[in-house]
């Protein structure tokens, strides 16, 4: 794919996403609800309930449109699972929040609306306060007439209901909030066991379903595109903050999301500096021709992520000794794609990495950063029991690869890739080569 240079300018603030990343409806169903149900019985757990605003989104398809407001520790809503029943989910929602359905479908058909600060206080609370909430277009609907009937005083009250109705009261139940368990279980729930499952849905959601695997790549597609049109704003005299601007409006006129303090993480020094340096967003210099970027972006299409990048050569091609790391490089991570098999340890991906730099003459291929993480909802998604955990890949895993030669700004070089775990190794989702953007052109 050609790239041509262009004076640096903003993307028309009107100028509506492609069709391709415009906003849509998620799928009915995201999780992996087999594969939650074995955990659950495997850990001893008769039911979850899941308040983190991943979690929700994750299990229901529920995405507040507050978000924007609240954090993840406070997401307006919660779904109750049981084990022995899973075709009865359960999900609490703010009231002003129960028509978000009537564009959102969900497999999830219990649909029960709480109170919440908007409902005044100074007068007495009634159960039909939520007809002020309800469109007419819900009230005709099976479960907007049985979500107005279920209407609770509090988001607490709604979730102790959901587990008495569930046979879940004396059970032992995972919630991914302690601090939410705590305002749940005592007094009417002395008889639950709660268990601590932030780990148990990140290990659920570990695995993709295909309906994951869709947005991701549609995230993946965003991003490159965005580095694309990035790169090809460039002109002489243009500084690094003006492209890292550059990519915000490309990111989100192409119908993604970039989070402050911004989608670029990697610090791109000029000089002779090697140190993989992750800087604090607000280094600049003059990008310059020969220069090798690395491009390390990061963002959100749909709730789900992309991340990654790779090299580009300013107005040039690598020569010298940045060539000699660059083809390196791709070949390092083309064995590491291949290596990236179910069973496979982190510690083995690492060493193949590392032969394969070795092998290619590179004098500090024990200096090079080798490092992968799970994606999806979050950066990290993935069970973590310890900072360094040697973990092995699983069959539908979705992993970050990341590959990172040091060297002085005419020489490093970077490649990061996501993959999709499969039987026989990694499946990329870039569309671009393992070699770095030379001068006018993706590889």
């Amino acid at each position: 794919m050609a790239i041509h240079h262009t004076a640096h300018q903003s993307a028309p603030a009107t100028v509506r996403p492609p069709a391709e990343f415009r906003r849509m409806a998620l799928p009915e169903r995201l999780c992996n609800l087999g594969r939650l149900l074995d955990t659950l019985e495997q850990r001893g757990l008769d039911g979850i309930v899941a308040y983190l605003r991943p979690n929700v989104l994750y299990l229901s398809g529920f995405a507040p449109p507050a978000s924007v407001g609240v954090q993840e520790t406070n997401g307006y809503a919660a779904v109750v699972i049981s084990r022995h029943h899973p075709d009865q989910p359960v999900i609490a929602v703010a009231e002003f929040d129960l028509p978000f359905f009537l564009g959102q479908p969900s497999w999830i058909k219990d649909i029960r609306p709480y109170a919440t600060l908007i409902t005044p206080l100074d007068l007495p609370w009634s159960p039909s306060d939520i007809d002020r909430y309800v469109p007419a277009e819900v009230r005709e609907t099976e479960w907007g007439r049985a979500a107005r009937e279920k209407y609770a005083a509090s988001l607490v009250d709604s979730i102790r209901g959901a587990i008495k109705d569930l046979g879940l009261a004396q059970g032992t139940i995972g919630f991914d909030d302690l601090r939410f368990a705590n305002a749940v279980v005592g007094g009417d729930t002395p008889h639950i066991r709660v268990v601590d499952a932030y780990g148990v849905l990140k290990y659920v959601r570990q695995v993709k379903t295909p309906e994951e695997l869709t947005l991701l790549r549609q995230a993946t597609r965003l991003n490159q595109q965005a580095i694309e049109r990035t790169i090809s704003s460039w002109s002489p005299g243009t500084t690094w903050q003006e492209m890292i601007d550059t990519y915000h409006v490309e990111a989100v006129g192409l119908g993604g999301f970039v989070r402050d303090p911004g989608g670029v993480v990697i610090a791109n020094f000029a000089g002779t500096d090697s140190a993989f340096y992750m800087g604090t967003g607000l280094e600049d210099f003059v990008v310059e021709p020969g220069m090798h970027i690395m491009w390390d972006c990061h963002g959100t299409w749909n709730h789900y992520c992309w991340d990654g990048g790779k090299t580009w050569i300013v107005d040039d091609r690598p020569r010298g000794l940045g060539q000699q790391i660059a083809t390196a490089t791709a070949a390092a991570m083309a064995e590491v794609q291949n290596a990236m098999r179910p069973g496979a340890k982190i510690s083995q991906l690492q060493a193949t990495g590392r032969q394969a730099f070795r092998q290619a003459g590179i004098s500090n291929a024990d200096q090079a950063f080798i490092f992968f993480h799970g994606l999806g909802l979050e950066h990290i998604d993935m069970e973590v029991t310890a900072s360094r955990h040697d973990w092995s890949l699983e069959e539908g895993m979705v992993v970050s690869a990341h590959l990172q030669v040091p060297g002085d700004d005419r020489s490093r070089n970077w490649l990061e890739e996501i993959y999709l775990v499969t039987p026989s190794g990694g499946d990329p989702f870039f569309t671009w080569s393992h070699e770095p953007v030379s001068g006018d052109r993706v590889g």
